[in-house]
């Protein structure tokens, strides 16, 4: 299923991006799960990863989405061999990944991570 979703789903990501250019938009930013499992990174200037703590991931799932302790175990575990998650300092060598934000602190910690990010000229892919 996914060999047929994906390609599809990368075309209208890209037809999108083209658009917000068009309409000279500033940065587009686009949140995919499978980006890197997709091979979609050809389409960004960037990649980055935000991670967090197992320990941080847990209370969060457990306070947010309502899930035991084991359902949210199962969903962490779950993740772990998705591109970038279980391989990161894989895909960060490998140029990949272009940049990391960790995530344990408060919602203004992480705003000003981004921003820092911004404007890191090492976070972007120079094509």
């Amino acid at each position: 299923l996914e060999r047929l979703v994906w390609p599809q789903i990368k075309l209208k990501i890209q037809s999108q991006i083209q658009e917000l250019q068009a309409k000279q938009r500033g940065i587009v930013i686009l949140e995919a799960a499978v980006l890197l499992d997709a091979d979609w990174e050809d389409v960004v200037d960037g990649v980055w990863v935000i991670r967090t703590s197992q320990d941080t991931a847990l209370q969060r799932l457990q306070d947010t989405r309502g899930l035991s302790q084991e359902e949210a175990l199962k969903r962490i575990a779950a993740q772990e061999s998705r591109r970038g998650i279980g391989n990161l300092e894989d895909e960060v060598r490998n140029g990949v990944v272009t940049g990391v934000i960790d995530n344990d602190g408060t919602l203004d910690d992480l705003k000003s991570a981004l921003a820092k990010m911004l404007q890191d000229d090492a976070a972007w892919n120079t094509k």
